[in-house]
Formats: structure tokens, C-alpha cells, sequence
């Protein structure tokens, strides 16, 4: 019998053993200038997939049109109506807090003065012909000028001197630029959502045509889209359900600690919910100015935020991660991630899309078999 021959341990080392390290390697830079391109091409990206979203949410309204008997593009066009009726009382309702705030603002500064000198100090808007700009740099003016006399004079050695006084008109020419690009970008997604609506699914049979000519492939892409339709309409109304007990609750505190307008309070909460994590703490903080605009004392303020914080909390820590979980099959550690890497990525766009994404992605995974163990890490 013949045995086995002993290795020459100054033969080389097999070749296939750097066939992995190369392939790791490749696999990391590609995933690096994959990163580097989305994160660069964000104001490409992210337009193109705000609007598949938004078709995904009004499509359901479209559908209840075309049941009524109106073709496609007459319903397209009535649920732009819609939206656009809801968006415009929206803005009337925001401008109505923006007046009252500018309105009240000066006997703010007054009562903030008061509560810090102890002396009476009670200030009545100016006369009517007075811009709001200019409020608002009398107010920036008188809150500078109480900071600096609150503020220590001589704990240290150290002096902190402010060269140019702060100008309300250059941070406002610089907020009005942000929301000039912001507004840009709406156009753009309204006029796309729009015309993917129209399109319907033609560009999903298209995707299905594109896939291959044999027959597994194309049911495989079926699968593939009708699974992330499925759990993105299911996470589309799961978010809903969110802001709408957010709106509520928000509202029932407001009203019980007596603020204005509480439901219009509530749908703001509501509407910035959208956002994780930075909508709902600016929720609570335009509770909590309100809140103080209307009151002026301090018990007021911190009642109102207390309020806004926990419904903030139990919305946040209870209801989001349970709901979002549910509907799109994810588990709490991926839904916190996606947050943080798409935010990073994107920014305000990113916080709106890290979700569906993560959605999308494991419901892809969970039909394609190299991609399974992701779909199994990303899974409940």
C-alpha cells in the first residue's frame, strides 16, 4: 500500500488562499466609493427616492379614485388637490402661531427681564407700522443685553468680547436661502411623485422584463417587489398611526395645561414626528415656547415640556419600535442603525428614508439567497 507522501515545506503556499483577501479587499473598496458617491450625490438621491416614497403613500388614494370610476390621471390630479387643500390650511394655521409668537414676543422679553431682575419691566408691542424684522431685532437685542447682565463679570481673568452685534436680517437672508434650496427640492419631488403616479406599474414590469428572459428570474423579481410594496404600505400606516396618537395625545396635554390652540399644537407634534429622533424634540421645544409665550412664568414652561417630553418618550421608547418592528419586520438594533447611517448620509432626507430603506433591503434579502443571512440579521 502506498503511503502518502510527506509536503516539502519549501513548496509554495497554495495560490487560492489569496483569493479571499482579494476579494475582501475589492468588496471594501467597492462598498467605500459606493458610500462615497451616495453620500456626494445626495442632492440627486435623495429627490429620486422621496418620491418613489410619496407615490407609495398617495397610491392607496389613487386607488380609491380609480374605484370611483375616474381614470388614472383624473385621480392623480384630485389627490394632488387633496394634498394640496390639507397643505395649504397647514400653512395657515403655522402662520397664525408665527403671528401671535412675533406679537406677543416683546411682553416675553419683559416678562424674562422681570423674572430675572425682579423689577417690573412690562413692555407692549410696538407701534403697528414696525416690521417683523425689526421685532425681532429689538428682541434679539434685549435678550443679548440680559444674557450679558446675568452673565458673571469677573469669575475669571477672562473677557469674552463680541466684535459685530448679532443681525437678525443676515441669519434670516441665510434661513431664507436654506429654504429657498429646500422649497427647490419639493418642486422637484412633487413634479416626480406626480409622474410615477401616472405611470402606475409600468416601471415595475419593466424591472420584472429587465430581470432576464428565464422564468424563475422573473417570478423571483415579483416576489422580490410585491414583498417590499407589501411591507412599506404596512410601515406607510403604521407610520400614520404614530403621528396621528402623537397629534392626540400632544393635543389632550396642551389642552389640559390650557395652552392656545392645542390642536393645532398636537398636528405640528404630528407632522415633525415623521422625523426620529430631531422632529419630536422640536416638538417639545415649540410646546414649550408656546407654552411660555402665552404664560410667561416658568411652571407653566416646564409643565407644558414635561408634557410634550413624555408622550416624546413613550412614543419614542414603546409605541415606534414596537409598530415600525411589526409592519416591517425588523428588529429594534436595525431600526436604530439605519437612523444613525442614513442621517449621517443624508442628513434631514436621511432620517426620512433610513427606515424604508432598511425595509426594502431585508425584504430583497429574504428572497434572494446569497443576501438571506442579512435578512436574517435584519429580521425580529
Amino acid at each position: 500500500m502506498d503511503e502518502f507522501a510527506a509536503p516539502d515545506p519549501h513548496d509554495a503556499a497554495p495560490a487560492f488562499e489569496c483569493l479571499p483577501l482579494r476579494g475582501l479587499a475589492a468588496t471594501i473598496v467597492c462598498g467605500a466609493v459606493a458610500l462615497f458617491v451616495l453620500r456626494e450625490a445626495a442632492a440627486l438621491v435623495t429627490p429620486i427616492l422621496v418620491s418613489i416614497l410619496a407615490a407609495y403613500a398617495l397610491e392607496s388614494v389613487v386607488e380609491i379614485g380609480m374605484r370611483c370610476r375616474l381614470p388614472r390621471a383624473a385621480a392623480v390630479v384630485v389627490t394632488y388637490a387633496l394634498v394640496a387643500t390639507v397643505i395649504t390650511g397647514g400653512a395657515r394655521l403655522a402662520k397664525r402661531q408665527v403671528v401671535a409668537f412675533l406679537e406677543d414676543l416683546p411682553a416675553t422679553i419683559a416678562a424674562l427681564e422681570s423674572a430675572v431682575f425682579g423689577r417690573d419691566a412690562t413692555r407692549r408691542p410696538q407701534a403697528a407700522h414696525n416690521d417683523a424684522i425689526q421685532s425681532l431685532q429689538r428682541a434679539a437685542t434685549n435678550i443679548e443685553a440680559t444674557v450679558n447682565a446675568v452673565a458673571p463679570a469677573a469669575h475669571s481673568g477672562l473677557r469674552l468680547t463680541i466684535d459685530e452685534p448679532f443681525d437678525v436680517r443676515t441669519y434670516l437672508i441665510d434661513a431664507w436661502n436654506r429654504v429657498v434650496n429646500t422649497g427647490a427640492q419639493m418642486i422637484v419631488i412633487a413634479v416626480l411623485t406626480f409622474v410615477l403616479l401616472l405611470g402606475g406599474d409600468r416601471i415595475k414590469w419593466k424591472l420584472i422584463k429587465m430581470a432576464g428572459p428565464r422564468f424563475e428570474e422573473r417570478i423571483l423579481t415579483i416576489d422580490v417587489l410585491r414583498a417590499i410594496d407589501r411591507q412599506i404600505q404596512r410601515y406607510l400606516v403604521a407610520r400614520l398611526g404614530i403621528s396621528s396618537i402623537v397629534a392626540g395625545a400632544t393635543a389632550a396635554a396642551m389642552w389640559g395645561v390650557g395652552v392656545r390652540q392645542p390642536v393645532v399644537l398636537g398636528a405640528i407634534t404630528g407632522v415633525l414626528n415623521v422625523l426620529p429622533f430631531v422632529g419630536p424634540a422640536f416638538g417639545v421645544a415649540v410646546c414649550a415656547v408656546v407654552a411660555f409665550v402665552q404664560f410667561h412664568t416658568a411652571a407653566a414652561t416646564l409643565l407644558a415640556g414635561g408634557a410634550a417630553t413624555l408622550v416624546a418618550a413613550l412614543e419614542g421608547n414603546l409605541i415606534t419600535p414596537w409598530l415600525t418592528g411589526r409592519a416591517g419586520e425588523l428588529n429594534t438594533v436595525a431600526v436604530y442603525v439605519s437612523i444613525l447611517f442614513w442621517g449621517w448620509m443624508w442628513e434631514m432626507w436621511g432620517l426620512l428614508l433610513a427606515v424604508p430603506l432598511m425595509i426594502a433591503i431585508k425584504a430583497a434579502a429574504d428572497h434572494i439567497a446569497p443576501l438571506q443571512p442579512l435578512g436574517e440579521l435584519l429580521g425580529r
